[in-house]
């Protein structure tokens, strides 16, 4: 008897201290939302939402804000984001993981040149998980996203099949020695599947972008929400993006590359990035075929390309030539394309 009654004691005094645990890791959580909505407002930002909740007992803490509203009144674009329901969870045992969604539909709104732009947005699913060390920063972050429906207020609405987004930082001690250059960094990669832009359904290539994606390594510290000061900041520091691997598949053609871009005074790309680009053939097809290339030009143009076409490992056939970004003006190989604006909208 002294056995069972010593175990249903030690079973009590686990339960309890369980949830004496759950308690404090679900108190921690609503603290640690507390000191993180006191910071921002200290940067300027305004941030409202319902009362914080707590679920999931017993083997999960959530954490629920319904009517959510972030906003910098204060930056170059007043940024509001409006979130209808936003709930984060983590286990009591692994409190530095944490695991996010966002329900409904939420609604992105800014300031620019002089005009309010706004985007409202419907998902299947959005979710997402982050990690933290001990000081509470962020190490990792990743972000999913399916069925992806935005409406912008100046343009026709663009979807998704799928938005998959990472980043973690790129600690030296994984690299090469023999590319110290590319030790360190905030690694970002983007993928987006089934890419659909109402009113494209006249370009050349069509208005569906089967796949895009990009691995990349940011260098270099860019301080709270970019911006003019704290991009030109960041790029006055010798701060540059090495893109390791873009793969875009557009209608009959696709296009491979690498590369390292940076900004200029002004704060547009610039950079070089090798591409690879197949199905040459297909796409010189559709310039003709919409009037965008005269036929006759386009027999020229064709030879032309066959000459400098080479053949991949599976025998289909792509010209490699550089695509650069120069005072404002992209190039492929020597050809002018389309100018370039900055990427915070500025002129």
């Amino acid at each position: 008897m002294r056995i069972l009654y010593g175990g249903i004691l030690a079973l009590i005094l686990f339960v309890g201290g369980y949830v004496f645990w759950w308690n404090h890791v679900a108190e921690q959580m609503l603290i640690q939302a507390e000191r993180w909505q006191a910071a921002r407002v200290a940067e300027g930002y305004e941030i409202s939402h319902k009362p914080l909740t707590t679920s999931g007992f017993p083997y999960r803490v959530a954490v629920t804000a319904e009517d959510l509203s972030i906003a910098n009144p204060g930056h170059e674009y007043a940024p509001r984001m409006e979130i209808l329901r936003f709930w984060a969870i983590v286990q009591p045992w692994r409190i530095n993981h944490v695991i996010y969604g966002i329900e409904g539909t939420g609604k992105a709104v800014w300031q620019e040149k002089g005009a309010t732009r706004e985007v409202t947005f419907t998902a299947a699913s959005i979710l997402g998980s982050a990690t933290f060390n001990l000081q509470g920063r962020m190490q990792t972050a990743a972000l999913d996203i399916k069925e992806l429906n935005a409406t912008p207020s100046w343009r026709p609405p663009v979807s998704a099949g799928r938005v998959q987004l990472h980043g973690r930082p790129r600690h030296p001690e994984t690299e090469e020695k023999s590319a110290p250059e590319k030790a360190g960094g905030q690694q970002i990669a983007l993928r987006i599947h089934n890419l659909v832009i109402d009113g494209m359904e006249d370009f050349p290539l069509g208005s569906q972008i089967e796949d895009f994606s990009i691995s990349s390594t940011l260098h270099g510290t860019i301080r709270r929400l970019p911006a003019k000061d704290t991009l030109a900041e960041w790029r006055d520091a010798g701060g540059y993006v090495d893109i390791e691997a873009l793969q875009i598949n557009w209608g009959q053609g696709s296009l491979q590359g690498e590369g390292r871009v940076t900004l200029d005074e002004l704060l547009r790309p610039q950079g070089t990035i090798n591409a690879r680009i197949a199905g040459y053939r297909e796409i010189l097809a559709a310039l003709i075929s919409t009037g965008q290339i005269n036929p006759d030009a386009g027999v020229t143009i064709g030879f032309g390309l066959d000459l400098l076409a080479r053949e991949d490992d599976s025998g289909r056939r792509f010209i490699g030539l550089p695509l650069s970004s120069q005072n404002g003006r992209l190039y492929l190989g020597p050809v002018y394309l389309m100018n370039v604006p900055a990427v915070t909208g500025a002129s």
